[in-house]
């Protein structure tokens, strides 16, 4: 990847776009990023090489973001990468750094699986992180209620918008401090049905942002082009949009997307927002649900 100021970003975007084409990231090995991944994820292995990647081919010296770290599996991959980059490097892990019994059973089946809902797997971070303990810094708690004062962010990787009024303070929060043609946005679950926010919110910000690749089901990564105002922003929020207008977006975010994606990923969401009206957490998306906003 290539930096470039404001005024060059576009100029560049072909740049990096042709460099996603090639989808450099697949020829990453397990051997590369074997620290890693020794850290529980619930990363593809796709995902995680191109983290690895990401991390790898930094050109400045900005923060990178990890909002939805879980166990840190996601902010490892990352460090194994700017680890290997040559640049100054720091990540700030967002995540309420919490889990069910059934998650921890799943994803953390080393450890030994306490009883109940919303246990405390910070401990378990900092001992998985500890190579990188220099180059972290682990910010538990509600994501909506954070504030970036770390200065220009260079890799902003988002699996935490798991519903609309996060994704929009994810989006008024951070994507203020990204850096034009250097800056890439990786939205895990943008893709997933149960999330239409996600594309509904960065269509509306396509004049900032262009799409560089689908990776893996779900996962697609961004270029900042120009930093999106307070104006753009207000207009890309999606919490207050009735049913009616998110799908509008989702038809709008199919049609910019193109030939990258498949048009059945946006058919799926409509499907989604019909049978659950009104609803904005994913977690509610998984069933249909009466009463909510109208069109």
């Amino acid at each position: 990847m290539s930096g470039a100021g404001a005024g060059g970003a576009m100029g560049q975007a072909g740049e990096v776009m042709a460099v996603f084409a090639q989808r450099p990231w697949a020829a990453v090995s397990d051997a590369e990023m074997a620290a890693g991944l020794a850290v529980p994820s619930m990363l593809s292995r796709e995902e995680s090489q191109l983290y690895h990647w990401l991390g790898r081919s930094v050109q400045g010296d900005g923060a990178t973001v990890d909002l939805g770290a879980f166990a840190g599996g996601s902010a490892a991959r990352l460090l194994t990468g700017l680890a290997q980059s040559g640049r100054a490097h720091h990540l700030h892990a967002y995540d309420h750094f919490t889990a069910g019994a059934a998650v921890w059973a799943r994803f953390l089946a080393a450890e030994p699986v306490p009883e109940g809902d919303h246990n405390d797997i910070l401990p378990l971070v900092r001992r998985y992180l500890a190579p990188w303990r220099d180059h972290v810094t682990l910010c538990p708690g509600d994501i909506r209620k954070t504030r970036w004062t770390g200065g220009e962010i260079e890799i902003l990787a988002v699996d935490a918008a798991k519903g609309s009024e996060v994704a929009d303070h994810i989006a008024a929060e951070f994507f203020p401090a990204l850096v034009p043609g250097r800056s890439i946005v990786v939205q895990l679950d943008y893709l997933h049905a149960i999330q239409p926010w996600l594309c509904a919110q960065m269509v509306r910000l396509a004049d900032h942002f262009v799409p560089l690749a689908q990776v893996a089901k779900d996962c697609v990564a961004f270029l900042c082009v120009s930093v999106p105002d307070a104006a753009a922003l207000q207009a890309a929020r999606t919490d207050d949009l009735t049913d009616g207008a998110l799908m509008k977006r989702v038809r709008e975010a199919a049609k910019w997307h193109g030939p990258m994606i498949a048009d059945d990923r946006f058919k799926a969401m409509l499907r989604k927002i019909k049978d659950n009206p009104g609803v904005r957490l994913s977690w509610q998306m998984r069933q249909a649900t009466g009463g909510g906003k109208t069109a």
